[in-house]
């Protein structure tokens, strides 16, 4: 499946000439060796660009169309008509001046099969340079010697001759498609697809996906096979026979997950590189899912316009953004890929149609909501603040659980049962960290929306925005209480440390045992209060007492539990945070 909706996409891109044929690739160009027809070395073209990136300039490598490039191992493998300077030089930045003679020689011989004979005055340029250089003088030549750190440190090498690039080359670009056509040197053989389900050559070797984080920097492979165990009977050694994958299906794939990765259809979910795309290749389509699931929280037309298409998606009525038209049936694919050394592997897939996609982001979105403090604007609670509050903010690598990321992504996708261990994350920060991250915005939010989740038939009933004054749940009456009895403590006298600091987790976890000991320090607090603000000390105890009149007072027994379940623990979270909320929003209204 993914693979059919990846060649799709590619077929797509392909008729709007957003994609290269096959045959053909994008890849980073550094610089360009400059030639005359005799082969003669003229200089060397940087194709570098400045690119500002935050208070610091940096030089970007110029993205080129290019014949394919070959997937390399540990061998020597030429590519043609663009390589690096082991490769067109016979020199590299690495100490092995043996093995750079043996690409070089490589890539010679690898030329001069594809272009002996060709009437182009570009090819016999470039082949009369292979001829005459001599890579044990190279350091000799004066263009090498003044450009030798742009040369040796260069990403990718191309040839122009006489200032005509080659590979535009009419007669060269020929030569190499027909090439490519016999099957491209590769001893490849005819099978029948699992892709496209035709018989056509099938790819021994897929090519690379770049730019997923966390993976090599020359690419990792989707689709490999690598030891015997993995290998079908009568298929050793035969690598992409043991899953055949026609030589189109592997470049259409690959080209179309490498333009969605470059292009910035994708976001970062702990380790989990995760990319998404519309049948039709529209991109509008991508940017409304991505500001909905992972806005920055910047931008009130950007919010304007996600919450204008999300309510039509929802009445199922094609919404316009400056006239183009987004469909609430179109198809869409959401794909997640951790990188594994040279492999990736499949953290999740989910492909349903654009409407419906929306519809569980909102559902999501609807049960974050919660009272915010009053610096808080933005209208959704995007991914990365969520797995960034499950973190210690003081650890060195703040980074979130890339199981536990993957997992969380997939529940939203799907519309399921938040992950226990994410909720577990929460409950742990909460007791762990002090201060006022403590219980903040977002772990507030997802406690509530994991208990309208995945406890509604216990809670839902109970659980509001804002503060729920009429909710006689004991678990979220004792939060509410802790939240007075902080403000009763802050309001008697100035203290550097609350309770909160020192009894908030045994209250959420042992109620029974901690609240004995809080009621009886109110009594202190509320009698320094009635001498400095006797207004206020009636406000608190009258607070107190229509809280304790919520609970149930059983015919045995301390009407406060001895302990609380996670649940429980969850429900005096949301109590303590509304109730704090509510106090804060009366003091700024009074103010």
């Amino acid at each position: 499946m993914i693979l059919q909706a990846l060649v799709r996409y590619y077929e797509t891109l392909l008729k709007q000439g957003k994609v290269e044929e096959p045959g053909w690739s994008v890849a980073k160009v550094s610089a360009e060796i400059q030639l005359d027809e005799e082969g003669k070395l003229l200089g060397i073209l940087s194709l570098r660009n400045e690119v500002q990136r935050g208070k610091k300039t940096a030089l970007i490598d110029s993205l080129l169309q290019v014949p394919e490039v070959f997937k390399r191992s540990s061998g020597v493998r030429p590519n043609f008509l663009y390589d690096n300077s082991s490769y067109f030089f016979g020199v590299d930045g690495k100490g092995k001046p043996k093995r750079s003679l043996q690409c070089f020689e490589a890539s010679r011989a690898f030329h001069h099969q594809l272009l002996d004979g060709c009437d182009s005055p570009v090819a016999r340029g470039i082949l009369k340079f292979f001829d005459s250089w001599q890579p044990e003088k190279a350091e000799e030549n004066p263009v090498f010697q003044q450009n030798r750190d742009a040369i040796v440190g260069a990403s990718g090498l191309v040839f122009a001759v006489n200032g005509q690039e080659a590979q535009k080359d009419p007669e060269i670009r020929r030569r190499w498609m027909e090439y490519k056509k016999e099957g491209g040197g590769e001893n490849s053989e005819k099978g029948q697809c699992l892709v496209t389900d035709k018989v056509a050559e099938i790819a021994l070797i897929h090519p690379n996906i770049k730019n997923v984080r966390g993976a090599q920097s020359s690419g990792a492979a989707l689709v490999s096979f690598n030891a015997p165990s993995l290998e079908s009977f009568g298929h050793a050694d035969d690598q992409g026979l043991n899953a055949p994958v026609s030589e189109y299906a592997a470049f259409a794939y690959t080209t179309a997950l490498n333009q969605l990765i470059r292009e910035g259809n994708s976001l970062l979910c702990g380790d989990t590189t995760v990319v998404f795309w519309a049948q039709s290749a529209e991109p509008l389509y991508q940017q409304v899912y991505m500001n909905f699931l992972n806005s920055s929280g910047t931008g009130e037309n950007r919010e304007q316009t996600v919450k204008a298409v999300l309510d039509k998606m929802l009445q199922g009525v094609a919404a316009d953004v400056d006239g183009i038209t987004l469909s609430p049936d179109e198809p869409f694919y959401v794909l997640g890929l951790a990188p594994n050394a040279a492999r990736l592997s499949v953290r999740f897939f989910w492909q349903n149609t654009f409407g419906v996609t929306l519809q569980h982001l909102q559902k999501h979105q609807k049960r974050l909501e919660i009272v915010q403090p009053s610096w808080e604007q933005a209208s959704f609670l995007p991914l990365w603040r969520l797995l960034k509050e499950s973190v210690n903010p003081n650890a060195t690598k703040s980074q979130a659980s890339p199981l536990l990321a993957g997992s969380l992504l997939r529940s939203i996708l799907q519309d399921t049962p938040y992950p226990e261990a994410m909720y577990r994350q929460f409950l742990l920060r909460i007791k762990a960290d002090s201060g006022d991250g403590k219980i903040s915005y977002p772990r507030a939010a997802f406690v509530k929306a994991y208990l309208l989740k995945n406890h509604q038939e216990k809670w839902g009933g109970e659980i509001t925005m804002n503060v729920n004054e009429n909710c006689k749940a004991v678990p979220y009456v004792l939060g509410r209480m802790f939240a007075v009895l902080e403000g009763l403590q802050q309001d008697s006298s100035e203290v550097s440390a609350t309770i909160k600091d020192r009894y908030f987790n045994a209250a959420c976890a042992t109620p029974g045992a901690v609240f004995p000991v809080l009621l009886k320090l109110a009594n202190a607090h509320l009698n320094k209060l009635n001498r400095t603000n006797k207004g206020l000390a009636v406000i608190a105890q009258k607070k107190l007492g229509s809280l304790m009149e919520k609970i149930t007072v059983p015919d045995e027994g301390n009407p406060i539990p001895s302990r609380l379940t996670l649940d429980e623990q969850g429900m005096f979270i949301l109590g303590y945070y509304q109730e704090t909320q509510a106090r804060y929003t009366k003091k700024e209204e009074q103010a």
